[in-house]
């Protein structure tokens, strides 16, 4: 009875302790969450994309285009997972962009538990909570959880292959498992590619040891076929486009202009390696309990939880976002209303605030709203532009593409936003004879 009774105060420890980590959790990615969701770039794109199949009741075989990998305008894609997956989103929310968000910040979470109990397995609960918590608080991975992002479920499909691969001596199922997780975080997004490398290692070491199955390797196969079925059923129908695309930019290949971007556009390569980063973590952890003392080695991994829920509740939050500062969703709407109750039948939008001088987040509310501007091929066509730009670019001086092609226009209305922020509503001239 008494080691009953030091085993249930033992779990109860471990679970007040994960209900803790989980509580600061959902603090870090819900503290001022409306004013730190990014809805700007890829997102608004996303949603466009994915209403447009909703309302034409075509399901797409394909995804995102990869933005980052373009050469003389040929683009290659995604599989349509993530567009499927946002669709009964979508649906189901009401195509609210706020709980969207929401459900990749739970997705988060979700995965940082399912770590948890594949840690667990191995390292057993010490070592496994110290992960969860450092998972959980890491400045790195919290503001990705303020995004609607395909590379947010890569993290979750990679802890499921390594998991799988580690039970797939049991039996068949998991080998086709491991292919079928491996599939889909490839169709998400193609950075899970660095995935082969995992699988790699383990074909190698199955002939080393001598225990190569060729049967085992099939059933992964097909799990992998499986995920990506869509995807290959378009490219069967489209005479490999997207391979053919793929060969061509390996031949030519040079950095797009957006590639050239800052590195914390780019940082997401780090995801699909998250797995593995943990499963090291833990190693280390194990050789350090070998060598120090228990309480030295929680005192030092406590002080580095705590630095890191203390930087990513005060610190910087914005660092590794996409949205420009005080571009909040609230402000996007304000704009958006202006816009309608201004009354114009027919007009484009623009921003000059970042790269995305379409204004896909406009364009989306302004959908929302009944009130949808031209094409964003059409700018040279319209006589009225809804601009947004930073007081320190007057539209005068500007040389983007979606001003010049209004060109000659006079300002008809200016409105200060806030925060550095100017709203313009231009019209086309008539051209000098």
């Amino acid at each position: 009875m008494k080691f009953k009774s030091k085993k249930n105060k033992k779990t109860l420890l471990i679970g007040i302790v994960f209900g803790l980590i989980t509580l600061g959790s959902l603090i870090l990615r819900f503290q001022n969450y409306e004013k730190l969701v990014n809805f700007h770039l890829d997102p608004p794109l996303f949603l466009n994309e994915v209403k447009d199949m909703v309302d034409s009741g075509k399901v797409r075989l394909i995804g995102p285009l990869v933005a980052t990998k373009v050469i003389e305008g040929r683009y290659f894609f995604t599989g349509p997972t993530f567009y499927w997956l946002l669709a009964i989103l979508g649906i189901a929310l009401n195509w609210d962009v706020l709980l969207m968000t929401a459900f990749f910040a739970v997705f988060w979470m979700v995965t940082f538990i399912l770590a948890f109990f594949w840690l667990r397995r191995r390292f057993g609960n010490l070592i496994a909570l110290i992960i969860y918590a450092l998972l959980s608080f890491v400045p790195f991975l919290v503001p990705y959880s303020r995004i609607i992002w395909n590379v947010n479920l890569v993290p979750f499909f990679g802890v499921l292959l390594l998991w799988f691969l580690e039970e797939r001596k049991k039996r068949k199922l998991n080998w086709f498992l491991a292919g079928l997780f491996f599939g889909l975080g490839l169709s998400i997004h193609y950075s899970s590619g660095l995935w082969l490398l995992i699988l790699l290692y383990y074909f190698l070491r199955e002939l080393r040891e001598r225990k190569f199955v060729l049967l085992n390797w099939v059933c992964l196969g097909l799990g992998a076929v499986l995920a990506e079925a869509p995807f290959l059923l378009f490219e069967l129908k489209h005479n490999f486009y997207n391979l053919k695309t793929l060969l061509f930019q390996i031949k030519y290949y040079q950095p797009s202009v957006s590639y050239n971007l800052s590195f914390r556009y780019h940082r997401y390569y780090v995801l699909p390696l998250v797995p593995l980063i943990c499963q090291a973590y833990g190693l280390f952890l194990e050789r350090l309990k070998k060598i120090m003392t228990l309480r030295w080695l929680l005192t030092s991994q406590i002080v580095l939880i705590i630095l890191f829920f203390v930087y990513s509740l005060f610190g910087p939050q914005r660092e590794a976002l996409i949205n420009p500062e005080n571009w909040y969703i609230a402000r996007q709407k304000e704009v958006a209303q202006m816009i309608v109750d201004d009354g114009e039948e027919t007009f484009e939008v623009a921003a000059i605030i970042n790269s995305d001088t379409r204004a896909e987040e406009l364009r989306w509310w302004l959908r929302l709203m009944g009130h949808e501007p031209m094409g964003v091929e059409e700018y040279n066509q319209a006589d009225i532009l809804y601009l947004v730009a930073p007081e320190t670019r007057p539209p005068e001086e500007e040389k983007v593409y979606e001003i010049n092609a209004l060109r000659p226009f006079k300002i008809e209305k200016e409105v200060d936003l806030g925060d550095g922020y100017l709203f313009y509503k231009l019209r086309r001239l008539p051209k000098e004879r």
